[in-house]
Protein backbone atom coordinates (compact mmCIF):
# COMPACT_ATOMS: atom_id res chain seq x y z
CA UNK A 1 0.00 0.00 0.00
CA UNK A 2 1.22 3.76 -0.96
CA UNK A 3 0.04 5.06 1.99
CA UNK A 4 2.21 2.83 4.32
CA UNK A 5 5.26 3.77 2.27
CA UNK A 6 4.31 7.28 1.80
CA UNK A 7 4.17 7.66 5.99
CA UNK A 8 7.25 5.76 6.89
CA UNK A 9 9.05 7.80 4.31
CA UNK A 10 7.86 10.97 5.70
CA UNK A 11 8.69 10.01 9.33
CA UNK A 12 12.06 9.09 8.26
CA UNK A 13 12.76 12.50 6.64
CA UNK A 14 11.05 14.41 9.72
CA UNK A 15 13.38 11.93 12.18
CA UNK A 16 16.49 12.64 10.09
CA UNK A 17 15.50 16.69 10.08
CA UNK A 18 15.18 16.08 13.81
CA UNK A 19 18.74 15.44 13.97
CA UNK A 20 19.66 18.73 12.71
CA UNK A 21 16.89 20.86 14.39
CA UNK A 22 16.78 22.87 17.79
CA UNK A 23 15.10 20.65 20.01
CA UNK A 24 14.95 22.81 23.21
CA UNK A 25 15.98 26.35 23.66
CA UNK A 26 16.58 29.39 26.28
CA UNK A 27 16.04 32.90 25.43
CA UNK A 28 18.27 35.10 28.27
CA UNK A 29 16.05 38.31 28.51
CA UNK A 30 18.92 39.77 29.38
CA UNK A 31 21.41 39.25 26.65
CA UNK A 32 21.92 37.39 23.67
CA UNK A 33 23.72 34.43 23.41
CA UNK A 34 26.35 36.24 20.88
CA UNK A 35 27.02 38.27 24.08
CA UNK A 36 27.22 35.09 26.45
CA UNK A 37 30.11 33.43 23.76
CA UNK A 38 32.25 36.28 24.20
CA UNK A 39 32.32 35.48 27.78
CA UNK A 40 31.86 32.02 28.18
CA UNK A 41 31.18 29.76 25.32
CA UNK A 42 30.55 26.61 27.05
CA UNK A 43 27.59 28.75 28.77
CA UNK A 44 26.41 29.68 25.19
CA UNK A 45 26.31 26.07 24.23
CA UNK A 46 23.46 25.74 25.77
CA UNK A 47 21.35 28.28 24.01
CA UNK A 48 20.69 25.65 21.92
CA UNK A 49 20.41 21.80 22.06
CA UNK A 50 19.95 20.44 18.34
CA UNK A 51 18.70 16.51 18.24
CA UNK A 52 21.77 15.29 17.69
CA UNK A 53 23.28 16.97 21.08
CA UNK A 54 19.90 15.26 22.63
CA UNK A 55 19.84 12.12 21.03
CA UNK A 56 23.68 11.78 19.76
CA UNK A 57 22.84 10.69 16.44
CA UNK A 58 21.20 7.43 17.07
CA UNK A 59 17.87 8.89 15.07
CA UNK A 60 19.40 8.68 11.81
CA UNK A 61 19.71 4.96 12.51
CA UNK A 62 16.11 4.59 13.29
CA UNK A 63 15.46 7.04 10.70
CA UNK A 64 16.95 3.85 8.33
CA UNK A 65 15.05 1.24 9.89
CA UNK A 66 11.84 2.86 9.66
CA UNK A 67 12.09 3.10 5.92
CA UNK A 68 13.02 -0.40 5.85
CA UNK A 69 10.25 -1.91 7.99
CA UNK A 70 7.76 0.59 5.86
CA UNK A 71 8.71 -0.74 2.56
CA UNK A 72 8.66 -4.27 4.27
CA UNK A 73 5.33 -3.73 5.57
CA UNK A 74 3.77 -1.37 2.54
CA UNK A 75 4.82 -3.31 -0.45
CA UNK A 76 5.76 -6.72 1.32
CA UNK A 77 2.70 -7.06 3.06
CA UNK A 78 4.93 -7.87 6.07
CA UNK A 79 2.67 -8.02 9.49
CA UNK A 80 5.93 -8.36 11.35
CA UNK A 81 7.36 -5.30 9.74
CA UNK A 82 4.12 -3.99 10.87
CA UNK A 83 4.27 -4.54 14.29
CA UNK A 84 7.77 -3.17 14.13
CA UNK A 85 6.79 0.23 12.93
CA UNK A 86 4.18 0.28 15.93
CA UNK A 87 7.03 -0.94 17.80
CA UNK A 88 9.21 2.09 16.84
CA UNK A 89 7.04 4.85 16.74
CA UNK A 90 6.02 3.71 20.01
CA UNK A 91 9.62 4.39 21.05
CA UNK A 92 9.76 7.58 19.49
CA UNK A 93 6.74 8.90 21.44
CA UNK A 94 8.13 7.95 24.71
CA UNK A 95 11.19 9.05 24.27
CA UNK A 96 10.24 12.56 23.32
CA UNK A 97 8.03 12.88 25.97
CA UNK A 98 9.49 10.74 28.84
CA UNK A 99 13.29 12.42 27.93
CA UNK A 100 13.51 15.50 25.40
CA UNK A 101 9.93 17.54 26.33
CA UNK A 102 11.18 17.51 30.29
CA UNK A 103 14.40 19.47 28.54
CA UNK A 104 12.32 22.13 27.13
CA UNK A 105 11.49 23.55 30.70
CA UNK A 106 14.76 23.41 31.85
CA UNK A 107 16.67 26.62 32.03
CA UNK A 108 19.99 24.85 33.49
CA UNK A 109 23.49 27.10 33.66
CA UNK A 110 21.83 29.87 32.21
CA UNK A 111 19.01 29.95 34.22
CA UNK A 112 21.59 29.96 37.07
CA UNK A 113 23.16 33.04 35.73
CA UNK A 114 20.86 34.57 34.22
CA UNK A 115 17.39 35.49 35.78
CA UNK A 116 14.86 36.15 32.92
CA UNK A 117 16.37 32.91 31.39
CA UNK A 118 13.15 31.47 29.66
CA UNK A 119 13.28 27.44 28.08
CA UNK A 120 11.18 26.76 25.14
CA UNK A 121 10.92 23.67 23.20
CA UNK A 122 12.34 24.13 19.23
CA UNK A 123 10.62 22.72 16.09
CA UNK A 124 12.91 19.50 16.27
CA UNK A 125 10.66 18.51 19.18
CA UNK A 126 7.58 18.85 16.94
CA UNK A 127 9.48 17.01 14.49
CA UNK A 128 10.20 14.09 16.88
CA UNK A 129 6.92 14.06 17.75
CA UNK A 130 5.31 13.89 14.09
CA UNK A 131 7.97 11.35 13.38
CA UNK A 132 6.94 9.03 16.06
CA UNK A 133 3.23 9.29 15.22
CA UNK A 134 3.41 8.94 11.34
CA UNK A 135 5.63 5.61 12.19
CA UNK A 136 2.93 4.18 14.60
CA UNK A 137 0.23 5.05 12.74
CA UNK A 138 1.54 3.45 9.05
CA UNK A 139 2.26 0.45 10.90
CA UNK A 140 -1.17 0.18 12.50
CA UNK A 141 -2.79 1.23 8.86
CA UNK A 142 -0.86 -2.13 7.54
CA UNK A 143 -2.19 -4.49 10.51
CA UNK A 144 -5.41 -3.16 10.21
CA UNK A 145 -5.85 -3.48 6.44
CA UNK A 146 -6.84 -7.11 4.93
CA UNK A 147 -4.15 -9.18 3.85
CA UNK A 148 -2.62 -8.58 0.76
CA UNK A 149 -4.16 -11.16 -2.01
CA UNK A 150 -1.27 -13.76 -3.18
CA UNK A 151 -1.06 -14.67 -6.83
Amino acid sequence: MIGIVAASLAAAILLFATEFSTVASVDVASGSCEVIHDTDPALADRCELSGFERNGGSFLLVAALIVVMGVGAGVGGSRPAAVALVAIGAAILLWTLLVDLPVTNETGALGESFEGARAQAGTGLWLELLAGLLAAGAGALRLLAPPPARE
